[in-house]
């Protein structure tokens, strides 16, 4: 019996030793669990937080081609107001310069008419000028005649006779 006891107690002893192994391992296996637990949590958060920072981004994503749609359409439209100024004025100018040349056309119009005026005036200026020194002319032989005729006779005549 005594040897069953001491068997017994050999064997309660390594029973004793294995429930603390165990108890160990169940121990190591708890913090384990906690830590898996926690990491679990962790990564639960993570998890959440990417998908929060994938909807953000993709949010994000949205927002810029929606705004560079926006900025097209504002392009498209300053190009087709900046065309549309750029042929009203080609326009303006084209006009500009009709007018321009039409008003100037008129002006040497009317500048030909006054030469033309100017013209016809002078010629009948030099007209009566040349009549009026043909007329002096004429005055000037009858003139220069007469004087000759004068001296010629003062010259021929006897002035003796005259004067006594």
């Amino acid at each position: 019996m005594q040897e069953e006891l001491v068997e017994m107690k050999t064997d309660i002893a390594l029973i004793k030793a294995d429930v603390k192994n165990i108890e160990r391992f169940f121990t190591k296996v708890e913090s384990s669990l906690e830590l898996l637990t926690d990491l679990s949590q962790k990564v639960a958060v993570q998890d959440e937080i990417i998908k929060n920072t994938v909807d953000n981004l993709e949010d994000l994503d949205r927002m810029v081609q929606e705004h560079r749609l926006e900025d097209q359409k504002r392009s498209q439209h300053m190009l087709d107001k900046l065309e549309e100024y750029r042929k009203d004025a080609y326009n303006d100018h084209q006009r500009l310069a009709d007018h321009t040349a039409a008003k100037r056309e008129a002006h040497n119009r009317m500048i030909i008419d006054e030469l033309r005026v100017l013209k016809d005036m002078m010629e009948s200026k030099f007209d009566e000028q040349d009549e009026k020194i043909n007329e002096l002319q004429k005055w000037k032989y009858y003139a220069m005649g007469v004087i000759g005729a004068v001296i010629f006779l003062m010259v021929e005549m006897n002035w003796q006779v005259f004067f006594s």
